[in-house]
């Protein structure tokens, strides 16, 4: 059986589930590690834990890091989210700072939504009565939904905040959606006056094309809104200072070089993705009924927004207590493009609930 390789240098205590619980002070920067088998995972928990409001933040990829994006405050919640609640970061096995010497047939959903429940056990110990919730970006959004499906796990759980999130993994059903996110776009930007000629060529396309399913099909789908969207809207970069790249590099509990060139993150990725496929929770998000916010970018052209509403309107909630905002001017990283919105959003949903 396959391991991941070991590049990790494990650095600091290892807590189990009896460790004592933490000062909820103000601004609270409590750094620990739960292990479950033979993984090690890191948790950082950053911000206000005097709000007792905590949010576990899953990133997506699979296999990128929560930790290091944290600590070179890359999307600036330090000055945002962090001064109203408790932000919890942690790398999922086989990734980033998560340590241990990890059996690849470990890298399965299942398990990353058991490695979840125990980092949320830990969190409940620590921190007595304050009240947890979900904060899931695309690949992310998939372990928490899957969480949140658990009856014997959901309950743990405040309220589910949603952020271009991936239900879905019918390769074809998704196609039906991106032909559709075509469409509209195309009547969106001649609407506008925006280049006539290829937006209505992009029209012909599709009325020419009503499945997706070839190579190069996609291709020409592609083609009409750019590789990626660039055509609709900038990409969405997230810049980092020299000072934030050296505190990556020369502050992280590991050496995130060679863990970056090692072939640890395809790894992941392949083995989540292949998990996933076929998988589609679109309907199955009617068993879920705690409050939730699903944020989407209008041209996020990975997970278009017209999945992300047929999510929503499938959402098991009462609906005063499910919103769905759609970001004007964002793409798949909308806390990057309109980042004072986003904090906005997520502030007043955490705050109602």
């Amino acid at each position: 059986m396959k391991k991941l390789k070991n590049i990790l240098v494990i650095v600091g205590i290892i807590c189990s589930f009896s460790c004592e619980k933490f000062e909820a002070e103000k601004s609270s920067d409590a750094f620990f590690q739960v292990q479950i088998d033979e993984a090690v995972i890191p948790v950082w928990v950053k911000g206000n834990t005097a709000s007792q409001k905590l949010i576990v933040y899953i990133n997506g990829g699979p296999g990128l890091t929560s930790i290091d994006m944290a600590r070179a405050d890359m999307f600036g919640w330090s000055k945002s989210l962090e001064k109203d609640f408790a932000m919890v970061y942690y790398d999922q096995r086989g990734c980033g700072n998560a340590q241990g010497n990890i059996d690849e047939e470990s890298l399965t959903i299942d398990q990353y939504v058991k490695d979840l429940d125990a980092i949320i056990t830990v969190l409940k110990s620590k921190y007595g009565d304050a009240s947890i919730y979900l904060m899931g970006h695309s690949f992310g959004a998939f372990i928490g939904a899957n969480y949140l499906l658990d009856s014997n796990l959901g309950d743990k759980i405040q309220a589910w905040i949603s952020i271009d999130g991936a239900y879905n993994f019918d390769y074809e059903l998704s196609w039906l959606y991106r032909r559709t996110f075509l469409e509209n776009i195309a009547q969106e930007e001649i609407g506008k006056g925006n280049m006539i000629p290829h937006w209505e060529e992009a029209l012909r396309w599709v009325e020419d094309n009503p499945q997706i399913l070839t190579r190069q099909q996609k291709n020409e789908w592609r083609s009409f809104l750019g590789w990626p969207g660039e055509i609709i809207i900038p990409e969405e970069i997230a810049t980092l200072s020299i000072r934030q790249y050296l505190s990556i590099g020369f502050a992280s509990t590991y050496n995130p070089f060679p863990s970056y060139l090692s072939s640890n993150l395809k790894v992941v990725n392949d083995r989540l993705n292949k998990d996933a496929e076929g998988e589609n929770l679109i309907n199955s998000v009617k068993n879920i009924s705690i409050p939730a916010l699903f944020i989407w970018g209008r041209y996020d052209d990975l997970i278009v927004p017209e999945e992300g509403e047929e999510v929503f309107l499938n959402y098991g909630s009462d609906a005063s207590k499910k919103t769905y905002s759609l970001f004007p001017n964002s793409s798949h990283e909308p806390y990057i493009s309109d980042p004072d919105r986003f904090y906005s959003e997520i502030r007043d949903f955490v705050s109602a609930y």
